[in-house]
């Protein structure tokens, strides 16, 4: 696998891009040109492609701070690896994701999924406590916009530099329906605040960079109405047609075919001769996306739960 170091502006990098078939999610990067050194906004599950950075003359033992968008573990994994390269690098979260001031799986379900992943906990040197805390390194400040809804601690991380406002929302199209630690209007409510800030660009944890801020204000709307209707069909009625339609539509609307592959595919199991959900499937289909089947599992999981 090349790993290659991209800028999104002056001194902010991309350490670890998207990639839909890799575990982890995105590891970003800012350069503070000072004491502090540099900055990772999560980590991953991979320590590889953060190693990579040495190839375009980063040092591994500058990397002080590392701020967790969240306690999901594909965002943290592979935090105490870092150690190794600076046992004096500092981690911040927020305080409702964190136990005893440590990151670790609670959910048995994540701990299933992830049973052969190898990870230690790490302490949380710094609990983010109050929305717009403020965070800073060298010149650089960064904004700690608390948006609960996916997890009661979620953290976006806000950024002006070279000026833009970039915004590091971890899992901002994460799943945030009422479903375990998810809350769907406390989240909507978070992506509320978001969209107020007129972001210019989105470094997310499961996408690719989105600019400009037009592209931001509708990556945003499309996932609050993707979790509107996945909170009906999961929680409500798994068989909610117009909920489903909804959903395959966004998720065509945004670019991810293989989530509308597998709407339209449930849906047309409950209503076969759905035109609408026929025609969509045939356009998201010429997108020759993954193979991906989730819907199914994910409502039967919800509903096994009650």
């Amino acid at each position: 696998m090349v790993i290659q170091l991209r800028k999104v502006v002056d001194n902010v990098y991309i350490v670890n891009p998207y990639n839909p078939n890799v575990q982890g999610c995105c590891v970003y990067m800012v350069d503070t040109k000072s004491d502090d050194g540099l900055v990772l906004i999560d980590a991953g599950m991979d320590i590889e492609p953060i190693q990579a950075i040495e190839k375009d003359g980063f040092n591994l033992k500058d990397i002080k701070h590392c701020l967790i968008t969240h306690g999901h573990i594909d965002h943290y994994g592979i935090c105490y690896k870092l150690k190794e390269f600076n046992n004096d690098i500092k981690f911040y979260a927020h305080e409702l994701d964190v136990k005893n001031n440590e990151l670790k799986i609670t959910d048995p379900y994540i701990a299933q999924m992830y049973g052969e992943y190898k990870y230690e906990p790490i302490k949380i040197d710094r609990l983010i406590k109050n929305d717009n805390e403020l965070l800073k390194f060298g010149n650089y400040e960064f904004k700690c916009i608390h948006i609960p809804g996916h997890t009661p601690g979620s953290i976006a991380y806000l950024l002006e530099a070279s000026g833009k406002k970039i915004l590091f929302g971890g899992d901002v199209p994460g799943i945030a329906i009422n479903f375990q630690d998810g809350n769907l209007n406390t989240y909507l409510k978070s992506m509320q605040k978001l969209l107020e800030l007129k972001i210019d660009i989105s470094c997310e944890g499961h996408e690719h960079i989105i600019q400009p801020a037009e592209k931001v204000l509708k990556f945003i709307k499309g996932y609050m109405k993707f979790n509107k209707n996945l909170n009906i069909v999961a929680i409500e009625n798994p068989s909610d047609i117009k909920a489903l339609l909804e959903a395959a539509f966004v998720s065509n609307e945004l670019g991810f075919y293989p989530m509308t592959v597998d709407f339209c595919n449930y849906l047309l199991e409950i209503e076969p001769e759905n035109i609408e959900a026929q025609k969509l499937l045939k356009e998201a289909e010429k997108h020759n996306p993954e193979k991906f089947e989730w819907i199914k599992s994910f409502i039967k999981r919800v509903s096994n739960s009650k």
